[in-house]
Formats: C-alpha cells, structure tokens, sequence
C-alpha cells in the first residue's frame, strides 16, 4: 500500500457490487486483478503486488478479492471509494473493451429530476410551511463526472447538490440515509442516499434550506451556478468572491446584495 497526504473512505465484495461507484459502474468484475487502485478520499493505493500489510492481505490479491470488510488503511474509507490507477496492458486492453459493452446513456438526469421534484411539490409539499411559492423547481448544471451526474437541484423548498449514477438504477441497493463522502475537485463532502420515484436513488449534499431568503427565480439561479463553480473549483485556487448579477429592473433581494463566497458557499454559511 502507497500512501499519500489526502482526505477519508473504501468496503464491498462481488455481492454488493452495486456500491461500487468509484469505478466501472458498479461491477467489480471489470476490474483486471493486476489493477492498481487509489482512494478516492486520501489517495492511498492498493497494488495487488503487495497486498496490505495492516490488514493482513497476502501480495496478490487482486482488489475485487478483498475481503468484504476491507476498509482503506489510511482514512478507513470504504472500498467502493477506489478508483482504478492503472493496470497491466493487455489487462487494460480487456478492461476497456468490457466497458464498451456497457453504453452509459447520453442524456442527463435533469429531466427525470424536475419531473419527480415536480410531482412532490405540487402532491406533498405545496401547503407545508417550508414551501417557498415564489420559487420552481429545476435543475442547473448537470454534467458528467467520473461514473456519475454532478449538479444542483433547486425546489422551492431546497437546494442541493446532486450526484446521480450515469446508469438509472445503478445506485438503488444503497438503502436511504446512508452517508458517504465524495471527492470533487474543491474537496471532499459527505452526501446521503434517497429514493426519489421515477428516478433512482441519489446522492445529496444540502447547500440551502428552506428556500425563504430567494424571493425570485433568477437569483435562486445564479446562486446555484455559483455554487456549482465552486464545488468545481480546485481547492488550492485563490478565495474568489462571487456576486450574482441583480436582473433588472428588479430590485436586488437579499441574497443577491451578500457576496457568496466560495467558503460561504461550501463551509457551511448558507443562509447566513
């Protein structure tokens, strides 16, 4: 095992492939036994050449015949966290000619996402207090990231940031409430499964909530692209600050006048 500095996360035998998001959607039967692979969260790599010494893996064995409790030795991560590193040649051959055989669909999940949000604001949450009615759904951004969609998900009642898998379904053995922490390029967020009918499970981390500081669709939505920048902006990059344009000739909402920073934004000064 190679360790380098970094963040937390990795578990899953062939019979919870259905975790495994980190690489080849989902089946660890893609993965060439002579692949080295990398924590997503901490960096730490697995090479099947040395096996882990910390839990007492033999050299050799190959990652997708870990033990099913195997954790990363460094952060403790789950194993579905491990991304592959590279692999032998003609086992990498192999490995991208059975990903081929698995086309990942084209269109995003955005459309899916506004419909099913849709349906629960107007069937269950319209007359809640935390409905702000000012307010739409709809989804910003939502573009590939590794084996999955990233984007933002905006109701009038939250705004969050969505990972959905690039296959529908691929996600629907992960029961609701269960948290997992994800890399993105500004750094690492915990995110918590759910269900939502009609899409699959989901990933969200909240950025917003409830919704009642936006009185206005366009500021809900350059605070999402906002947002999203930043989630997407490296995390050694200089502070930026970030001030949404006001739409005119409407009067500027509170949310629009405060500078969104992308510390505010991602550290947890939402609403503030």
């Amino acid at each position: 095992m190679t360790a380098s500095p970094g963040h937390p996360n990795g578990s899953a035998s062939r019979s919870a492939s259905g975790l495994f998001e980190g690489s080849f959607l989902g089946d660890l039967s893609r993965i060439p036994p002579g692949a080295r692979l990398e924590c997503g969260i901490c960096w730490t790599r697995y090479d099947p050449a040395e096996g882990d010494p910390v839990s007492q893996v033999a050299a050799g064995t190959a990652f997708a015949d870990l033990p099913a409790d195997w954790r990363c030795p460094t952060c403790d991560a789950e194993r579905h966290k491990f991304m592959v590193l590279d692999a032998p040649p003609g086992q990498a051959a192999a490995m991208l000619a059975t990903s081929a055989a698995a086309p990942v669909p084209a269109e995003t999940p955005a459309a899916a996402l506004v419909a099913a949000y849709h349906h629960i604001a107007v069937s269950k949450m319209a007359d809640l207090p935390v409905f702000n009615a000012r307010l739409a759904v709809e989804a910003i951004g939502f573009h590939r990231h590794g084996d999955a969609w990233l984007g933002i998900m905006v109701t009038p009642w939250f705004m969050n940031a969505v990972l959905a898998p690039a296959i529908p379904g691929a996600w629907d053995t992960i029961r609701d409430g269960v948290k997992s922490t994800h890399a993105l390029p500004s750094g690492a967020y915990e995110f918590v499964a759910g269900h939502i009918d009609g899409v699959g499970t989901i990933l969200t981390c909240s950025l917003f909530s409830p919704m009642f500081e936006f009185e206005e669709q366009g500021v809900v939505r350059q605070t999402a692209e906002a947002a999203l920048a930043a989630l997407l902006a490296p995390e050694d990059a200089p502070e930026e600050v970030v001030t949404p344009p006001a739409e005119p000739p409407a009067p500027v909402p509170a949310a629009t006048a405060a500078e969104l920073s992308r510390r505010r934004l991602l550290r947890g000064g939402f609403g503030a």
